[in-house]
């Protein structure tokens, strides 16, 4: 392995972190970068998600954490042109919307209305006749339904078209699991790994749930862990649904392209626990099927379980290091960090090249003594 100096050093494999070096590279081109990770712990969050891009069916109300994912949302479409200019990998992408059924949201419905009203999201409510005309699959026992201007990714092309961009642009990716560090006084000097150290100038950490791990052996402690979710997909012809729909204890994600629905998704605090369990999947199925029959009998294409970082106030950790000179930050992205890879990828590269203006406090590592 290649022992050279970086300039920038990117722990973590997956979406955050690829997305950051991206960028970072983008920025400046001068800049050599690294990106080091076990490509299978990416498997456990940037491709077990569903690539929803809802900011506005998964908040309710209007504080930081929802505008900085409502900018990444608005991100999106130029963020993947330019992705997929780079690396030359397809990726689907969708603004057809989110559909949320009156009989899931039944205490909350009106408040619901009042609060999309209020924030100018985009939406409709879908009267019972519309319903049968722009969404017939849907159960007869949804009722009103509301439209809302949300997306829809395939997380899985994105990471794929993020790992090869950064081949391209000539950042290292190495297949190197972090097992320590080396310090020089108040900085980091290298990462270790089971192939050797690798040195650099400033050190990002974005290993998502694993990031809690690494911290410990800086004698840091990030109140930080892994939510587990269970989640499936089935094969179901395109045609039976256009939008993602939110519905009680579940959702329904088309990925289009004959690539079938992703359902989900529990919520467990169970360590890092991979097991998945088939009554699970099967009520997981069985609730989904109440806003969309068709699932009921759709053949079953794959189970998984993938493993949410989440911080203890689960707002996203992002900035710089109060303990190291040279140190980032950027995980804790909970059940958002497809949504907010674009504007992330921005915010880091602004923090660590000291070009941003407005930091959020509400984000930053020095809240939890980082």
């Amino acid at each position: 392995m290649d022992n050279s100096n970086f300039d920038i050093v990117v722990i973590g494999s997956g979406v955050i972190g690829h997305s950051i070096a991206f960028r970072l590279k983008q920025d400046a081109p001068q800049l050599k970068i690294a990106v080091l990770g076990d490509p299978v712990n990416s498997l456990q969050a940037s491709r077990a998600a569903a690539g929803m891009l809802a900011p506005f069916c998964e908040c309710d109300r209007a504080d930081r954490f929802f505008k900085f994912c409502r900018e990444s949302l608005d991100k999106f479409p130029e963020f993947l042109k330019e992705l997929v200019s780079v690396s030359e990998v397809s990726v689907h992408f969708s603004f057809e919307g989110s559909l949320m059924p009156s009989s899931s949201y039944q205490e909350t419905w009106e408040e619901r209305k009042v609060f999309f009203a209020s924030e100018d999201i985009p939406h409709e409510i879908w009267s019972i006749e519309k319903v049968r005309q722009k969404a017939p699959y849907l159960s007869k026992d949804c009722g009103e339904v509301m439209w809302v201007g949300e997306g829809q990714v395939n997380n899985r092309q994105m990471h794929d078209a993020l790992m090869q961009a950064s081949k391209n642009l000539g950042i290292r990716v190495l297949e190197a699991n972090v097992s320590g560090f080396t310090r020089k006084g108040s900085a980091i000097a290298s990462a270790v790994t089971d192939s050797g150290h690798i040195y650099g100038e400033q050190f990002v950490l974005a290993s998502g749930s694993w990031s809690s791990q690494l911290a410990r052996v800086l004698e840091v402690s990030i109140p930080l862990k892994p939510i587990k979710g269970q989640m499936c997909r089935v094969q179901l012809d395109d045609q039976f649904m256009n939008y993602t729909l939110h519905g009680k204890m579940t959702y329904i994600a088309p990925w289009r392209e004959g690539n079938g629905f992703v359902i989900g998704s529990t919520m467990e605090d169970r360590g890092f626990d991979p097991s998945i369990e088939n009554e699970v999947i099967d009520r997981l199925i069985a609730n989904a099927a109440e806003i969309l029959p068709s699932l009921k009998t759709a053949p079953l294409i794959e189970s998984w379980t993938g493993l949410r970082p989440a911080a203890e106030d689960l707002m996203p950790i992002m900035g710089k290091s109060g303990r190291y000179d040279n140190l980032f930050y950027s995980s804790g992205h909970f059940r958002n960090g497809i949504l907010l890879t674009p504007n992330q990828a921005d915010y880091m590269s602004g923090i660590i090249r000291d070009t941003l203006d407005d930091e959020t406090p509400e984000f930053s590592p020095s809240r939890y003594n980082l």
